[in-house]
């Protein structure tokens, strides 16, 4: 019912998934006010990127924001994370050009939340629901959504590898579901493809201590996997953090088909467009009406 941010500030540092450099960042509580802000220090000014799905950049392997001040890559799984606990208050203030990677999950995100606690404000939160059902499509895979009193992603993959085929996994958003069945899952991604992604200056930063890598028939980590369909599941881990670039949280009962985070954009996007839609009636509602006397 509240909105919630931190207790305390708390750090997150590391090598960045795809560009292989350093970073951190500074997760600071918010107020009653604020909402999810990205803070940055360009030259000797400080620079401000609010959270909006207008602000989405990039969403070729990662989902980047940005504005024509700075740009922040690969803010997924920080997103993810605060989605999850029900962070809707924060201040993040970023040292580099990408989220730290951590081990490839929302892990070092979930776990620097936990440290630092979570503190209740006086104000409402402000949950977006949509009245009615919709569904967009984008290549093979699609999106259909319909109003609930919480958010439930239902994801489906279907990929044509031996260890993966056709995985579905249902999770309701909340802290403790969040933290135990959803934080620890890892990126994955193909060997055959690692060149062409270098290619693209992509996954620098990448190897088995940050992502899960398959051959053509078997998971080459010499760990294994954390659960039978962390595939699955590091994709709904996706969704929920790409779902927070709306700037508020979600309510609905979302069906995920082999989702990526073009699809989840373009999901977004629409909701966003539905939002400002509403907005614009409820506001032409309340003008009066003009009266004209001859």
């Amino acid at each position: 019912m509240f909105k919630r941010t931190l207790k305390r500030k708390t750090v997150c540092a590391g090598y960045g998934l795809h560009t292989g450099e350093f970073s951190r960042i500074v997760i600071h509580p918010g107020s009653e006010r604020d909402s999810i802000l990205f803070v940055k220090k360009v030259g000797n000014v400080l620079r401000y990127l609010p959270l909006r799905s207008s602000r989405v950049k990039s969403t070729m392997f990662a989902t980047t924001i940005g504005n024509d001040d700075f740009t922040v890559l690969t803010v997924e799984h920080l997103l993810s994370a605060l989605h999850g606990f029900g962070v809707d208050s924060a201040i993040i203030e970023v040292e580099g050009d990408e989220v730290p990677g951590g081990d490839g999950s929302a892990s070092l995100f979930a776990d620097a939340i936990l440290d630092a606690g979570i503190f209740t404000l006086t104000a409402k939160k402000e949950n977006i629901l949509i009245e009615t059902p919709l569904k967009v499509e984008h290549n093979t895979g699609y999106i259909e959504y319909s109003p609930a009193s919480t958010l439930v992603i239902d994801g489906v993959i279907d990929f044509n590898h031996p260890r993966i085929l056709r995985q579905h996994y249902t999770y309701h958003n909340s802290p403790e579901h969040f933290y135990s069945e959803l934080a620890k899952a890892r990126t994955f991604g193909f060997l055959k493809d690692y060149a062409t992604m270098q290619s693209l200056g992509l996954a620098k930063g990448s190897s088995m201590e940050n992502t899960v890598v398959l051959d053509e028939k078997e998971v080459m980590n010499a760990d294994g996997l954390r659960f039978q369909d962390e595939f699955v599941r590091h994709k709904v881990l996706d969704m929920l953090g790409d779902l927070y670039t709306l700037g508020s949280p979600l309510k609905g009962h979302i069906t995920s088909y082999k989702s990526g985070h073009a699809l989840n954009h373009i999901f977004v996007n629409k909701i966003a467009a539905l939002m400002e839609k509403k907005a614009l009636s409820h506001q032409q509602a309340l003008q009066p009406a003009l009266v004209f006397t001859v």
